[in-house]
């Protein structure tokens, strides 16, 4: 079984009328987006999934972040040490990659923290506004 599991990709040679997309499925939504959510919430978000874009065409074409672009905002990330889409050791690479003013973690949140640990979450951003805004 691939990552991926029954996420669907599909492709198109004329990008104009239909770019690369993906759509999660319900095996992968349940198994790496909301392993740590109620029933509840992973049934409103497979009611709620759509086809999303790869964005392929816009960041082949998109210039290179710059210091004055991109590095004129503060940014704060926090890991979601649970995250089985974009696991910590990957976020962490993210992390150092491309340094941050700040790093905050949740040691329980997957995937979707804003539904398996809201109250952290929105402690975090809380501290984010407050602090650089």
């Amino acid at each position: 079984m691939s990552y991926w599991m029954d996420t669907q990709f599909s492709s198109s040679r004329d990008q104009e009328k239909s770019p690369a997309s993906m759509l999660f499925g319900p095996q992968f939504m349940s198994l790496n987006l909301y392993q740590l959510c109620s029933a509840e919430d992973l049934t409103l978000g497979m009611t709620l999934v759509r086809v999303g874009s790869l964005f392929l065409e816009d960041l082949s074409s998109a210039p290179p972040f710059s210091k004055g672009h991109y590095g004129s905002v503060d940014v704060v990330y926090i890991i979601c040490c649970q995250d089985l889409a974009i696991t910590e050791n990957f976020q962490r690479w993210m992390i150092e990659n491309n340094p941050v003013k700040e790093v905050k973690v949740i040691e329980e949140a997957d995937h979707m923290a804003m539904l398996s640990r809201p109250k952290e979450l929105c402690k975090y951003l809380s501290e984010v506004v407050n602090t650089y805004v």
